[in-house]
């Protein structure tokens, strides 16, 4: 036979009895219904297509709730990082599981087997569909709930609501109680996407620093922040810069909220005043989910890089199939077949 362009020879002997053939197509047949069943995209043709049409809708729903959130229509200040960060997710979540699909269904027509762990998720719009178990209003809930965590930790210490205290308490709950860290060297997209971060408690530095926003807030204060060097400082906004660099109990309220990044003598922040923090660019809320967007673009990148020495950024790339063309005609053997980690 010719398989994909490849020839295939086989020995029949019509002298024996083939007992085994039935066990073999038994075997096949279960394992296409099992395949079938975690893998609706091709359980059959018409609900391949209705379940490609709905990918594309879901992608198409996310990138444009996304560019509503960040609009120049609306105030910066009305920009919510949370919300624009978990729509990238969840459009990159709703590529990759149609791809999963996709790859599923080329193994099965390449004759491997296909593990069902996939959980095909069923839900009716982007906000139900399920980002490592919540949606993403769930997500945004738990913010919300590191927030009420703060204020407890306040009343518990029958306090007013100094600044200092306010501080102080957040990176108590976030980075003690919770356990935050950020993450010394990137190895892992999940350290850029805010939902994982959530859940996993690591994240880059970006990334802590807009959960450090969201939930400052919520709590009412204004938290600003600027890139500095490969750094991004954040600080509390303030009439009198000055004050956030006395030093109290060892260490300025600066230092208390951007760490020990600020203590370091290699770094570009260390050498920060209070009349040059007044000279910093403060970055807008865009600027912020573009900082964030960077820095995921930049991961992926050297990550696809690696696999193909001398790839740049400006490289044209690799053309997998046309995407108006329908699900069931881009399985032909001359169509690059794409895994899941090349996705990206």
């Amino acid at each position: 036979k010719n398989i994909h362009g490849i020839s295939v020879y086989s020995l029949i002997r019509y002298d024996h009895h083939h007992h085994h053939d039935h066990k073999d197509l038994r075997r096949w047949r279960s394992r296409t219904t099992a395949a079938a069943s975690a893998y609706p995209l091709f359980s059959n043709p018409k609900a391949s297509s209705s379940r490609h049409k709905f990918y594309q809708e879901a992608l198409k729903t996310a990138r444009d709730k996304f560019a509503g959130e960040i609009s120049f229509q609306s105030e910066d200040k009305d920009v919510s990082l949370a919300k624009a960060l978990l729509y990238v997710a969840a459009e990159d979540e709703t590529f990759m599981v149609f791809n999963r699909e996709m790859d599923a269904c080329s193994f099965l027509n390449e004759g491997i087997n296909v593990c069902s762990s996939s959980n095909a998720r069923e839900w009716d719009s982007v906000e139900q569909m399920p980002l490592d178990g919540k949606t993403i209003s769930e997500w945004l809930s738990e913010l919300d709930a590191i927030a009420k965590e703060v204020e407890a930790e306040l009343v518990s210490r029958d306090i007013g609501c100094h600044l200092v205290e306010v501080l102080q308490a957040v990176n108590l709950v976030l980075f003690e109680l919770r356990g935050f860290k950020r993450s010394p060297v990137l190895v892992d997209s999940k350290h850029s996407y805010l939902h994982l971060v959530l859940s996993s408690g690591c994240g880059s530095a970006i990334l802590l620093s807009i959960i450090y926003i969201e939930v400052c807030r919520r709590l009412g204060l204004t938290i600003v922040g600027s890139r500095v060097g490969e750094d991004f400082l954040i600080w509390p906004q303030t009439t009198y810069p000055e004050e956030l660099f006395k030093v109290t109990s060892g260490h300025s309220l600066f230092a208390v909220v951007n760490g020990r990044c600020v203590e370091d003598p290699r770094s570009m922040a260390s050498d920060l005043t209070g009349s040059s923090l007044l000279g910093l660019e403060i970055a807008s809320n865009r600027d912020i989910v573009g900082i964030a967007l960077a820095n995921l673009i930049r991961f992926h990148w050297k990550c696809a890089s690696r696999a193909n020495l001398g790839l740049m950024l400006t490289s044209p790339l690799r053309h997998a199939h046309n995407a108006d063309e329908k699900p069931n005609k881009i399985d032909k053997p001359n169509v690059p077949l794409l895994r899941p980690q090349d996705l990206k």
